[in-house]
């Protein structure tokens, strides 16, 4: 019988595959979505969960690698909180104690995307621009 897992380690599991995803893209997706690891923590921080969503959905709607980039990064938090479909609108809609729980789920997994990122991306803290 295998040994119950913790949070924090099934949260690394699905980061390293997730950010695995992303070795055959090319190589400016990679950097960009890197960057992205990388400041998006200090801008749920900054400016909470929502607009930090807001923000990389607006990006996500255009064309190109940037977009690309936020694409993935709005899949993979949605990943980690577990909301299928559009992930702004459920954000915008869930009681404030589920939203503060959101927070500090994506705060505490999105150590191991820096992390992946660096090490598997190979996209280090300055390597893309969150804009």
């Amino acid at each position: 019988m295998p040994m119950p897992q913790t949070r924090s380690q099934r949260d690394m599991k699905l980061a390293l595959n997730l950010v695995s995803s992303l070795e055959r893209a090319d190589q400016e997706t990679k950097n960009i979505y890197g960057g992205l690891c990388h400041n998006f923590p200090v801008m749920v921080m900054q400016s909470g969960l929502c607009q930090a969503v807001a923000f990389s959905a607006d990006k996500a709607s255009g064309d190109g690698n940037r977009a690309k980039a936020h694409q993935k990064l709005l899949e993979h938090v949605g990943a980690i909180l577990e909301i299928k479909g559009d992930l702004l609108p459920s954000l915008q809609t869930v009681p404030a104690l589920t939203y503060m729980h959101h927070t500090h789920r994506v705060l505490d997994s999105w150590v191991f995307f820096k992390r992946f990122a660096k090490s598997v991306l190979k996209v280090e803290a300055g390597g893309g621009d969150a804009s």
